[in-house]
């Protein structure tokens, strides 16, 4: 593991202290997951740390946070791009799959199952019978296809998709309850409702920005966008109104 992602794991712990015990302090559920990007290259769930590279993923135990130790490295394949955890699972997405793992054994997650799909680059988010991925073409890691791919995943072994949304230059995506936020770059923010969640309907788009990634925080949208981030807050009737924007 070179230098850099061994600081990353310092930075990450130490940065995860007060999110840590705040979470413990209003819930008792082990598989709590720290949110992030779904575009990241790491995230918390179990009181463990994962951070994936271009072919493997490690496992840091946060039992000390201050001190964490590499508990197992798992070789993954080739061209991993980001992580995304829910519950008792992790999602990884790599310009050619969708891998999911579980965390029965928090310490070394084992391979459940592999989504291949159209080569791409692969941000992935997840419920609990559900997987969405974004794929685009023209990207750094290939493609011909730009869209939304609906998977279900409740057989873990054998995901299956189930549905293909056309978009035009998709990055990230975040879940809120029964909303999914895809960021489209330069054709702004969907938000689409999952009532039906294998056939998201779009109900609105939120224009002015080249959005890249979305992170949720209760009723808050942190958008990476391009030139810095922006900040939205949710209302009633899915409105998205703009409360700040931090410029690089």
């Amino acid at each position: 593991m070179n230098r850099f992602y061994s600081f990353l794991v310092i930075l990450v712990a130490s940065l995860c202290l007060y999110a840590c015990s705040k979470d413990s302090a209003k819930s008792t559920t082990p598989g709590t997951a720290g949110q992030a990007g779904s575009l990241a290259r790491f995230t918390i769930g179990w009181k463990h740390l994962y951070i994936v590279d271009g072919q493997k993923l490690y496992a840091y135990s946060l039992a000390n946070a201050t001190t964490p130790q590499l508990k197992s490295t798992a070789e993954l394949g080739f061209n991993i791009e980001t992580i995304y955890s829910f519950k008792d699972k992790l999602f990884i997405g790599s310009q050619d799959a969708m891998y999911i793992y579980s965390l029965t054994n928090p310490a070394q997650p084992s391979k459940l199952g592999t989504a291949s799909h159209v080569r791409a680059c692969d941000p992935v988010v997840a419920t609990d019978s559900v997987a969405y991925v974004t794929v685009r073409a023209g990207a750094t890691c290939g493609g011909t296809q730009s869209a939304l791919l609906v998977y279900d995943v409740s057989n873990v072994l054998h995901p299956v998709q189930r549905n293909v949304t056309a978009l035009k230059s998709p990055y990230g995506l975040g879940i809120r309850d029964n909303r999914l936020y895809v960021c489209d770059g330069p054709n702004g923010l969907n938000v689409y409702d999952l009532s039906d969640p294998i056939r998201p309907q779009l109900v609105k788009q939120v224009k002015g920005e080249v959005f890249f990634d979305v992170i949720i925080s209760d009723d808050l949208l942190i958008c990476m966008i391009e030139g810095g981030t922006a900040l939205f807050q949710l209302g009633a009737n899915d409105a998205v109104t703009m409360m700040a924007k931090i410029t690089n």
